[in-house]
């Protein structure tokens, strides 16, 4: 087992979003600075319908053939007075983004925590964003190649439709997996748990970007008792529940959350007056509704139709209908019964403006919760970053600024300077050419075959310096690569661009586990994770 050892940047360091500064003066929104602060939901589910959202879980997880603590949190879903800690992500390929491990983990630290203080169970449940329909987003990945150079791995045969991700088969020939394979193999396939990783991200003919997902998350955290669900699984009772919501006064409910974000000076993240509330799916993809008309309108419909018009069609086509970014967290918190969600700023600051629809509809406050970020440092660039004097904290707060692959260093002057040395030795050897023949003009005859060798001389030496000098230049540089590509590729962080294949490959899975314990329950900051046994750096 590989040893994880852990360090904290403080809260702020990383620089945070202008949310973060709002968040907690937002009217109905709570983002708890403690356990204390999360309360328990009261429960309003009847018995029936938590069967039915068990049963449903239960059979969609069955391809997974999930583990038995999997089994265990579906189960005690059923039960009354169940919670549940939400978060979830769109699918990515090979895994997607490391971000989306962080919440899965930080889900079931929190879940955890919360279980142990109310002494009732709580379950961590990862809302796959199957009906995501961004492909452009999901079908690459970016791995650190042999050189340290970024790369972009992709499957091929792919448009930027508006297909819903779960209804995208993939196929080997069509997606040319194989290539990617190749690729994957010539990367990381001697690596000591190589073949093992490609097999398990990868996705397998006739899956989906979702069903892939689903199993990978399911295999990395089913033992820790994840949940992972696929909105298709719940499609009647999300009906149900998106019906409900688009008859509620969505119009003024969600302009009354904007003006209260703007009366803090906070701005919201999706302006409801635009933005695409619900969508349909038809053979052409997911076409969207927005508010206008009577109530809903198709984009370039000349019509409407009436929220309760609306409703019925949800109602009596369940399959084919979704809801948009801003309403999904209420349907989340109509058929699960949540107490928090885990999710980037960015998220929570759509979930902020939604209080006074939240109040319309009765729904409980779910408490908002920053999720974990976190760095993986491995051996050799945690190495790399000590030869260039570079403590790790700096290199991620800056993002690696200032050490871009700079052009090859001019030598030093004192090569230049050895050179002049040689020529000007040998000029002045040949001024002496005429006073020297006066002893001896058979030494004369010498001296420009002796200035000649001392700039030979010299010169090997300098172009011998060279080399070195070019050899250490360039060596320089491959650190430089190594730090920045690690741990701010793209200059972000690491856990936005590269994904958890290539650590799983070279270290095996026990680290993931190894990250709950210094995972508190709440965020307190940024966590570098270094593998090995090194001594972590004394910051200055």
């Amino acid at each position: 087992m590989t040893p994880i050892s852990t360090e904290f940047l403080a809260a702020g360091e990383l620089g945070l979003p202008p949310f973060a500064s709002f968040a907690h003066r937002v009217p109905g929104f709570r983002v708890p600075a403690s356990l204390d602060e999360i309360e328990p939901r009261e429960d309003r589910w009847l018995p029936e319908e938590r069967v039915e959202l068990a049963t449903a879980l239960e059979r969609g997880l069955a391809p997974t053939q999930p583990h038995v603590a999997v089994l265990d949190s579906v189960r005690q879903l059923a039960l009354p007075d169940t919670c549940c800690v939400v978060t979830g992500q769109q699918p990515g390929l090979l895994g997607g983004p490391l971000y989306s491990l962080y919440k899965a983990l930080h889900a079931i630290r929190l879940a955890r925590s919360l279980s142990v203080a109310w002494e009732r169970p709580v379950v961590p449940l990862f809302w796959n964003h199957a009906d995501d329909h961004d492909v452009a987003e999901v079908h690459h990945a970016w791995v650190l190649n042999e050189n340290l150079d970024l790369q972009r791995l992709g499957l091929a045969g792919l448009s930027s439709g508006r297909q819903p991700v779960s209804r995208i088969v993939l196929r080997e020939d069509k997606q040319r997996m194989g290539a990617v394979r190749e690729s994957l193999r010539q990367l990381f396939g001697r690596e000591p748990h190589g073949e093992a990783a490609i097999e398990l991200f990868l996705p397998r003919d006739g899956e989906t970007f979702a069903t892939a997902f689903t199993r990978v998350l399911s295999e990395l955290l089913g033992p820790l008792g994840l949940v992972v669900l696929e909105p298709d699984w719940i499609r009647e009772p999300m009906s149900r529940a998106l019906a409900r919501i688009v008859t509620a006064p969505l119009a003024r409910e969600l302009a009354a959350g904007e003006r209260a974000l703007a009366e803090i000076g906070a701005k919201p993240a999706i302006e409801s007056a635009t933005a695409a509330l619900v969508y349909r799916v038809d053979e052409r993809g997911r076409n969207a509704l927005r508010l206008g008309g009577d109530g809903f309108r198709y984009d370039d419909e000349e019509g409407s139709r009436t929220p309760e018009e609306l409703a019925a069609e949800i109602v009596q086509r369940p399959l084919e209908w979704s809801p948009g970014a801003l309403l999904r967290p209420l349907v989340q918190d109509t058929v699960l019964p949540v107490v928090a969600y885990v999710g980037g700023w960015g998220e929570l600051n759509y979930l902020a403006q939604l209080g006074p629809l939240r109040a319309a509809l009765d729904l409980p406050r779910t408490a908002a919760v920053p999720r974990w970020s976190c760095t993986l440092v491995e051996p050799e660039t945690a190495d790399a970053a000590g030869q260039l004097g570079l403590p790790l904290a700096h290199a991620i707060t800056t993002r690696g600024q200032g050490l871009a692959d700079a052009p090859e260093e001019p030598p030093p002057p004192v090569i230049e300077e050895l050179r002049e040395i040689a020529r000007r030795a040998d000029r002045e050897l040949s001024s002496r050419k005429g006073a020297l023949g006066e002893i001896d003009k058979g030494l004369a005859a010498n001296l420009p075959r002796t200035g000649d060798q001392i700039r030979s001389l010299v010169e090997k030496i300098c172009e011998r310096a060279e080399r070195v000098h070019a050899n250490r230049s360039g060596r320089g540089r491959r650190l430089v690569r190594r730090v920045t590509n690690s741990l701010t590729p793209r200059g972000e962080l690491q856990e936005r661009v590269l994904g958890p294949l290539p650590f799983l490959a070279r270290h095996g899975t026990d680290w993931i586990s190894q990250l709950l314990e210094p995972m508190t329950p709440i965020a307190h900051g940024h966590m570098i994770a270094r593998f090995g046994d090194a001594p972590q750096e004394t910051q200055g």
